[in-house]
């Protein structure tokens, strides 16, 4: 199983058992160890918070669609509003001084493509 797979799994289990504070702070320790090498760990600290801070109930799965997202394996079946979408590109452009440029440029070229900027 793909990491970001095993977080989507991990995700799924959280909203059928309910969302207990450990369960939580489990989800949100992985989405930062899971982006953090392509983010850096502080941006991947924002960026988790940005859609946490959101709240909702697909708040978690939102997290699971962005981890997808920047580790290359966002698919149609996923879905981030606009306001998601702008967290995401904002996050690049803050750790963009840090992140390797061909992941950069990939992550930038993906926005594009998707009219996200």
């Amino acid at each position: 199983m793909r990491p970001v797979e095993h977080f989507l799994s991990q995700i799924d289990k959280l909203e059928r058992g309910g969302s207990s504070p450990t369960a939580q702070e489990r989800i949100a320790r992985t989405f930062v160890d899971l982006t953090a090498p392509v983010i850096g760990r502080d941006a991947a600290r924002d960026l988790c918070g940005a859609f946490l801070d959101r709240g909702g109930g697909s708040a978690y799965q939102k997290l699971g669609c962005a981890a997808a997202f920047l580790l290359g394996e966002f698919d149609e079946t996923m879905d981030l509003d606009p306001g998601e979408w702008e967290d995401i590109r904002a996050s690049l452009e803050d750790a963009a001084g840090e992140m390797d440029l061909n992941i950069l440029t990939a992550l930038m070229g993906e926005l594009l493509a998707r009219g996200k900027i």
